[in-house]
């Protein structure tokens, strides 16, 4: 049987292994699948024009949007993505 406390304990350790309790902002790691065609060029072209784009976002170019597996999406959740991001 789970004791309250030992699940906070958990959580503490999960949080402080992943930098979380170091800093009193919470930064989200957000991995975002983009659209070659439509969503990438937007980015491509924001990032020429010099506009601030947040570090905690990592893009990944997919050729359509359409095209991506929901194993896909689930597997970069569990291996640590706070939020997937899916444009086209």
């Amino acid at each position: 049987m789970r004791v309250q406390g030992d699940i906070d304990k958990k959580q503490k350790r999960y949080h402080k292994n992943r930098g979380y309790m170091d800093t009193k902002e919470f930064k989200p790691r957000i991995v975002g699948f983009l659209c070659n065609w439509c969503t990438y060029a937007a980015a491509d072209m924001a990032g020429a024009s010099r506009k601030d784009i947040s570090p905690s976002l990592n893009v990944i170019r997919v050729m359509c949007s359409s095209r991506i597996d929901h194993n896909l999406l689930l597997t970069t959740y569990f291996n640590g993505a706070d939020g997937i991001l899916v444009a086209g």
